[in-house]
């Protein structure tokens, strides 16, 4: 029986998530888990008027789907290239929104089993102004979470 058949990793190209990986790797690995690569491209929140009405232009679309084609390239460059293709079956997913709401509603959607990722350890007023998503996540998930704190 496995324990787990899917296993998310949450990624947003930091060290946290970058050091994070091994552990969904090995998951996947051990439990012979699809592994689901996701990274969630924030809103940008637009400051004036004028930004606001040039990120709502339908023109923009295009420059919204060159960012998703670069994050899933990135993803390949850095988190394919450490296994072998054949060695764990895997799906990516690039989302657009609030980090915890999409990688929650995937979660439910995939039937993820056990969410992995980082933890970028914020303080102070970092913390109090941009919170955690890994917290939020935590706080929502339907699943087990496993967040990998990076030692110094």
């Amino acid at each position: 029986m496995k324990i787990f058949k899917h296993i998310g990793f949450c990624t947003d190209f930091s060290d946290g998530s970058d050091y994070a990986f091994a552990s969904a790797a090995e998951l996947a690995k051990k439990f012979e888990a699809s592994l689901h690569l996701i990274h969630v491209i924030p809103p940008i929140v637009a400051p004036s008027l004028v930004l606001k009405e040039f990120i709502e232009d339908k023109s923009n679309l295009v420059a919204a789907e060159e960012i998703m084609r670069m994050s899933e390239e990135k993803i390949g460059e850095i988190y394919l290239s450490r296994f072998g293709e054949d060695e764990i079956f895997y799906e990516i997913h690039i989302l657009s929104g609030h980090p915890a709401t999409e990688i929650i509603n995937l979660v439910k959607e995939k039937d993820i089993d056990v969410l992995v990722m980082g933890s970028h350890g914020l303080t102070g007023l970092a913390y109090v102004f941009f919170g955690s998503t890994a917290e939020k996540v935590v706080r929502r998930a339907p699943c087990s979470v496993l967040v990998v704190r990076k030692r110094s």
